[in-house]
């Protein structure tokens, strides 16, 4: 009886709908200048052309284990986990065209799977962590943006929600008021099973030695049926980054019995 008279709980952040630009709101751009700012300028985050992370990923039921991550502006990501029992990588290449490309390959128990090529809903999200890795990428994340304001765990957040650019999938980004940077991303896959979310939350940001430029350390991703944690203790910018660390591999070659 007192949780059905009591105070209702607080609305889930994720499910606020924005039909129209709130009154009073800021501009979808005065957000992402802020964001800029908070990060070290617009002119130094323009000035960050790649970076290679280094450190660990937890996954859902899975042990932790090294990660590097190799990224190029404006738009290439490959992530690459060392498991027990292989590699597993998950690229975005945005140099094959406005829409890219994207796949996933990694081991099986005892010989390697195809590689799984991404499409549509799917794809969108790749391409947007790829752009969203890049601070000066902020503004062409996202197309028909709308702002409305809510709150995660008590502090005041602003959300910009509009269509991934260059996709169909819907997406979310939420940035602290007070500090005006980039907390949470929510995207939104319409499948053959329904609309299906993906929560990205970031933090722990830092100063990148030598580009004056805050990125976050600390980037959690939960889905539907799982959930992975990327602790990174690493970063280096604007350094050469072979070509082939984003060149879709050819499937394997079956196995002799």
């Amino acid at each position: 009886m007192a949780d059905q008279y009591g105070e209702p709980p607080p609305l889930d952040p994720n499910e606020v709908e924005i039909r129209r630009q709130a009154d009073g709101a800021p501009s979808a751009d005065q957000i992402f200048d802020k964001y800029l700012q908070a990060v070290g300028g617009a002119q130094k985050a323009a000035a960050v052309s790649s970076i290679v992370f280094k450190g660990t990923y937890e996954g859902y039921a899975e042990p932790k284990a090294p990660v590097d991550i190799y990224l190029k502006a404006p738009n290439q990501r490959t992530m690459i986990v060392h498991t027990d029992a292989g590699d597993r990588t998950t690229t975005f290449d945005g140099s094959n065209g406005p829409s890219g490309t994207g796949w996933m390959a990694a081991p099986a128990a005892d010989k390697p799977f195809p590689v799984i090529r991404y499409t549509e809903g799917n794809l969108d999200a790749l391409r947007l962590d790829a752009v969203l890795s890049f601070p000066a990428g902020i503004k062409q994340a996202i197309t028909r943006p709308l702002v409305d304001t809510t709150s995660i765990d008590d502090k005041d957040v602003t959300i910009v929600q509009g269509i991934a650019n260059g996709g169909r999938s819907s997406i979310k980004l939420y940035f602290d008021v007070q500090s005006g940077l980039l907390v949470r991303q929510v995207r939104f896959a319409d499948t053959v099973i329904g609309r299906v979310p993906i929560q990205v939350d970031y933090s722990d940001y830092r100063d990148v030695a030598g580009v004056g430029v805050k990125l976050p350390f600390h980037v959690i991703t939960t889905w539907t049926n799982g959930r992975s944690d990327v602790l990174l203790t690493s970063a280096e910018t604007n350094v050469a980054i072979d070509a082939a660390k984003f060149t879709q591999p050819a499937p394997p070659t079956p196995r002799k019995q």
